[in-house]
């Protein structure tokens, strides 16, 4: 008797880091830049739980916008300025991009081999052209037009959020029942 010739399918590969970013970038025009849901918190306890929510949701977004503002400040460098477009388009390949293993002369290549490699290129390459000032400059900026973002832009969830704080920063309860044993003297 032969065994039989049917069987099951492999279950699908788990996810890859370079599929996550890709669905961890929300829309740019739909969803980042949508001018209807931008607003200004009401109290210190929305504003921070915005902070935290939209650098969750939008990190893969806020990260491509400081990668632009950090590649805008080194127009005055054109020689760096393509040496760092470079190293951004072998970062995005080589470790965001595939989702296959990188294969060099029938060798597998680990990625953590590969982000090791490309680092060392990095600094070698923030050493050599010496742009510390472009990097101060643009993490400045960056930071700013991230942090604003983060708090002018209302969650998607904005209707179930609940502050991190409890009762710690809300104002008293009028309808609700006294906080502890405390009395009036």
């Amino acid at each position: 008797m032969t065994p039989s010739s049917t069987t099951t399918p492999p279950p699908p590969p788990p996810p890859t880091t370079a599929s996550e970013i890709r669905h961890s970038i929300r829309p740019w025009f739909d969803d980042f830049l949508s001018l209807s849901s931008l607003s200004l918190p009401i109290s210190f306890p929305q504003l921070s739980l915005r902070i935290q929510k939209n650098l969750y949701a939008f990190r893969a977004n806020y990260l491509i916008v400081s990668i632009i503002i950090f590649l805008l400040t080194l127009f005055s460098h054109p020689i760096t300025l393509i040496s760092f477009l470079i190293i951004v388009i072998a970062w995005i390949y080589l470790v965001f991009a595939r989702d296959e293993p990188l294969v060099v002369f029938d060798f597998e290549v680990g990625g953590r081999l590969v982000v090791i490699l490309l680092s060392v290129v990095t600094v070698v390459a923030l050493a050599a052209t010496s742009v510390w000032w472009n990097i101060f400059v643009s993490a400045l900026i960056s930071a700013l037009v991230v942090l604003l973002h983060a708090i002018l832009r209302t969650p998607d969830d904005a209707d179930d959020m609940e502050s991190p704080y409890g009762a710690l920063l809300s104002v008293v309860d009028e309808d609700g029942p006294a906080r502890g044993p405390y009395t009036l003297v």
